[in-house]
């Protein structure tokens, strides 16, 4: 018989799963957030600002790896900020819509796997206002050819199918921020990353 156990997902939940998946999360979200920090590191920065942290998974790594640290953490749900408030009581928690606020005053902003929930016009909306700042990209997927061929199969055969997210391949990632920031590629584990410079601070 499969072992289950319920693992902590971010502050406040919970998710019931088998012994060995348990482990293997856990194991790849510490790996991810341990590679995060230590870029951190190496940039000096003393304050983060992390956006639409629902349960703040990588942002509780990233507290256990350099609690000294601050950390400012934004999600747009109330219910959310108000759980996180009550639980994650060494950051600081934020209501903040990032369709239209302004960015925190932070040494660099980490967007962390929040790219399919936004539309390519929104992301160049939210970077324009970010466009003097530091802000470290982490996708959720890049999608090669079969990756994108197959979704589009699967919306052919199966009708009122829901969008889950917007997918995107690399080109389509660096597209987005071509116009305000210079980008570095990154890997985090098996996720892609990006450190994004803001063009104005580029040398000549």
């Amino acid at each position: 018989m499969t072992p289950w156990l319920w693992i902590t997902v971010g502050i406040g939940g919970f998710l019931v799963v088998s012994a060995a998946l348990g482990l293997a999360v856990t194991a790849i979200l510490a790996q991810i957030s341990r590679e995060i920090s230590e870029l951190l590191d190496r940039l000096n920065v003393r304050t983060l600002a992390s956006y639409g942290v629902g349960g703040a998974v990588v942002e509780l790594w990233l507290h256990r790896l350099s609690p000294e640290r601050r950390l400012r953490l934004t999600d747009y749900a109330p219910e959310t900020v108000e759980r996180l408030r009550e639980l994650f009581h060494e950051a600081e928690v934020v209501r903040h819509d990032l369709l239209t606020d302004a960015p925190l005053e932070a040494d660099l902003h980490l967007f962390h796997r929040i790219d399919t929930e936004l539309t390519n016009a929104e992301w160049r909306e939210v970077l324009g206002r970010f466009a003097q700042d530091t802000v470290l990209v982490v996708a959720t997927e890049i999608a090669d050819a079969s990756r994108i061929l197959r979704e589009q199969l699967g919306r052919l055969r199966t009708r009122g199918l829901t969008r889950a997210g917007w997918l995107r391949n690399r080109e389509a990632f660096e597209a987005l921020w071509r116009p305000t920031h210079d980008a570095a590629p990154l890997r985090f584990n098996d996720l892609d990353g990006w450190l994004l410079e803001p063009r104005s601070k580029s040398p000549a």
